[in-house]
C-alpha cells in the first residue's frame, strides 16, 4: 500500500514540476519578449512624438497607433493564435505594422511627426482603425468556422507534395529556374511586365520570377519540415547569389530585385522565431553588432543604391543593360548627387503627392501617404461614385482568364482595364484626365474603396478577407514526427509549405492592397495560379535532381 501512495506521490511531483518548467518556458518564449520590447519601444516613440510634435492629428494619429498595437498584441501576437493560425494572424501583425508601428517609430528617426504631410491624417487613421476592427472580427469568424485549418496527411495538398520538404539542391535549382526567368524577361522582353495579354510563353515566365528567392530559406529549412544539416559554405553561397541579384536588380533598375530577397530572409527568421521553431537568441556582442550591420546596410549603402537608381531611371531606355548598371554605380558613388536628389524629392509633387519618408526602403514598409493620396481624390470625387465603381468590378471581371472571360463578358477589354492602377484612375476621376494612365501610381483600398462603395466597402474587406485567411492557413500544418516532449507540447512543430514562404513577404504586405477588389481578384486567380505553379516547378524539380546526376554519373 505505501508502494502505491509513493508512486502516486512521485507521479504527482513528477506533473507539478513539468508544469512549472512550462511555465517557466512561457516567460522565456520569444513572443512573450517581442511584446514586451515592443512596448517599450512603441511608449518610448510615442512620448517623443507627443512631445516634439505637439498637435491635434499627431496626439490622435498616436493614440490610434496604441490603440491598434493594443488590440495586435493582445489578439495576434499570443502564441494560440500563431500555433493555430500563423499565416493569417502573420498577414494581420502585417497590416498593423505597415499602417501604425512602422509610420510612428520611422517618422521619429527621420524627426518628423507621424502625420508628416498627410492632407487629411484623421481619416486616413479612422479608416485604418476602422479596416483592422473589421480584420480582427473576421478572424473570429473564421475561427468559428466548421473547418479543419491544418491538413492532414491524406489532404489534397499533402498529398501533391506540398508539405514534402524540398531538398536544397532543389531550392537551388528552383532559384536557377528562377534567374533565368530573370534575366529573360528583364533583358529580352521587358514590356511583359506591364503588358496584360501578349505572349503567353512570356507570362508563363514571368510568373517564374518569385523562384529565385528560394535559396534564401535554406538556412530556414526546418520552417519546411527539413532535418538536414546544411551544406558548408551555404552563407558564402548565399552573399555570392546575392551579389547577382543586386547586379540584375541594377540592370534591371528596380530595387525590387534584391529587397525582396533580404525581406524574405527577415521574416522567415521571424515567423520562426514567432512559432517556437528556432530558438530565442541570447542576445549577446554578436548580436548586436549584427543588428547594427543590418541597420547600417539599409539605411545607408542599400539606400543610396536605391536613389542612385532612381537618379538614372530616366535614361534607361536609351542606355544597354551594362551601361546602366555602370551608371547606376557612378551615381552611387557621388553622394553629393544622392543628397540633391533626395532634396528634390521632398519638394510639393502637386495634386498626387507620395513624399513621407526619406529612406527608400522604410517608405516601402510604411508609406500611409498613400493611403491619404487615395481618400483627397476619393474626396474630389464623392463616394459611390459610378465611374470608380464600374471600373472596380471590372477589374474583378479581369482577374478571370481570357477565354473564359470572352464566354461570360465578352465586351470587356481586359487590355484597357489593366494597363493602369486604381491610383492613375482615381486620380483621372479627380481632374487629372487620361494623360495619367500608365503611371500605376499605388492607391489605397480606403480611398479606392470609399469613391466605389462608400462605407460599404468595409463589408466587402470582412467578407473577402476571411477565405483568404483559410486558403493562407492552408498551407500549414503540424506535423505528427516532432515527439511529445514537454517542449514541443509547448512550441508544436509547425510545417509551413515552401509554397508559402515564397510570398511570405507578400503576405505580410498583402494589405493595404490597392482595392478591396484585390481580394477578390487574389480568390479568383491569385492563390490558384500560385498554388498550382509551386505544384508544378517542385515535382519539376524533384525530378530533375533525380535523375540527372545518375545520368551524368552513367
Amino acid at each position: 500500500m505505501n508502494n502505491v501512495i509513493d508512486r502516486v506521490v512521485a507521479r504527482r511531483l513528477r506533473t507539478e514540476r513539468r508544469r512549472a518548467e512550462i511555465k517557466v518556458a512561457e516567460k522565456n518564449t520569444f513572443v512573450i519578449k517581442l511584446v514586451k520590447w515592443s512596448w517599450v519601444v512603441l511608449l518610448v516613440a510615442a512620448f517623443l512624438q507627443a512631445l516634439i510634435f505637439s498637435t491635434y492629428a499627431n496626439f490622435i494619429a498616436i493614440a490610434c497607433v496604441l490603440t491598434a498595437w493594443t488590440i495586435t498584441s493582445k489578439v495576434f501576437l499570443q502564441r494560440d493564435a500563431l500555433k493555430n493560425y500563423p499565416l493569417s494572424s502573420f498577414l494581420v501583425i502585417g497590416f498593423t505594422s505597415t499602417q501604425f508601428y512602422f509610420p510612428l517609430l520611422f517618422t521619429l528617426l527621420e524627426g518628423k511627426p507621424v502625420v508628416y504631410n498627410l492632407e487629411l491624417p484623421l481619416q486616413v487613421f479612422f479608416h485604418s482603425t476602422a479596416a483592422l476592427v473589421v480584420l480582427v472580427t473576421a478572424h473570429y469568424v473564421y475561427r468559428l468556422l466548421p473547418v479543419n485549418t491544418y491538413r492532414g496527411n491524406n489532404s489534397l495538398l499533402s498529398r501533391a507534395g506540398f508539405f514534402q520538404p524540398p531538398s536544397e539542391s532543389q531550392l537551388w535549382t528552383m532559384a536557377a529556374i528562377g534567374l533565368a526567368a530573370n534575366i529573360y524577361v528583364y533583358l529580352f522582353s521587358p514590356t511583359t511586365a506591364t503588358e496584360v495579354s501578349g505572349n503567353v510563353f512570356d507570362k508563363a515566365v514571368f510568373a517564374l520570377l518569385p523562384f529565385a528567392y528560394a535559396p534564401y530559406f535554406i538556412p530556414f529549412a526546418s520552417l519546411f519540415g527539413s532535418k538536414k544539416a546544411l551544406t558548408k559554405n551555404i552563407v558564402t553561397f548565399l552573399v555570392v547569389y546575392s551579389i547577382m541579384l543586386l547586379i540584375i536588380g541594377m540592370a534591371r533598375n528596380t530595387r525590387g530585385a534584391f529587397m525582396v530577397g533580404f525581406t524574405a530572409v527577415g521574416l522567415s527568421y521571424l515567423l520562426g522565431l514567432l512559432n517556437g521553431v528556432f530558438k530565442t537568441p541570447v542576445i549577446s556582442y554578436k548580436i548586436i553588432l549584427l543588428a547594427g550591420f543590418g541597420l547600417w546596410l539599409l539605411t545607408g549603402p542599400l539606400a543610396d543604391l536605391g536613389t542612385a537608381m532612381v537618379i538614372v531611371r530616366s535614361q534607361r531606355a536609351d542606355l544597354s543593360k551594362a551601361e546602366l548598371v555602370d551608371m547606376t554605380l557612378d551615381a552611387f558613388s557621388d553622394k553629393k548627387a544622392i543628397s540633391l536628389r533626395r532634396l528634390n524629392d521632398n519638394e510639393a509633387q502637386g495634386d498626387w503627392d507620395e513624399r513621407y519618408l526619406d529612406n527608400i526602403f522604410t517608405a516601402r514598409f510604411a508609406n500611409i501617404k498613400f493611403n491619404d493620396a487615395s481618400l483627397v481624390q476619393a474626396n474630389k470625387i464623392g463616394s459611390n461614385n459610378p465611374a470608380m465603381r464600374k471600373f472596380s468590378i471590372d477589374y474583378l471581371w479581369g482577374a478571370l482568364p481570357s477565354p473564359v472571360l470572352k464566354v461570360l463578358h465578352p465586351s470587356l477589354n481586359k487590355d484597357n482595364i489593366y494597363s493602369l492602377s486604381f491610383g492613375d484612375y482615381i486620380y483621372s476621376l479627380a481632374g487629372a484626365g487620361t494623360v495619367v494612365y500608365g503611371g500605376f501610381r499605388s492607391g489605397h483600398f480606403a480611398g479606392t474603396g470609399m469613391a466605389a462603395f462608400g462605407l460599404w466597402y468595409l463589408l466587402i474587406l470582412g467578407i473577402g478577407i476571411i477565405p483568404i485567411y483559410l486558403l493562407f492557413d492552408k498551407l500549414v500544418f503540424v506535423r505528427n514526427d516532432y515527439g511529445q516532449s514537454s517542449s514541443s507540447l509547448q512550441h508544436p512543430k509547425l510545417c509551413f509549405s515552401v509554397c508559402g514562404l515564397l510570398v511570405l513577404t507578400s503576405i505580410f504586405q498583402f494589405l493595404p492592397t490597392e482595392s478591396v477588389i484585390g481580394l477578390g481578384t487574389f480568390l479568383l486567380r491569385g492563390w490558384f495560379q500560385m498554388v498550382l505553379l509551386y505544384f508544378v516547378i517542385y515535382h519539376f524539380t524533384r525530378l530533375l535532381c533525380k535523375y540527372v546526376p545518375a545520368l551524368l554519373s552513367s
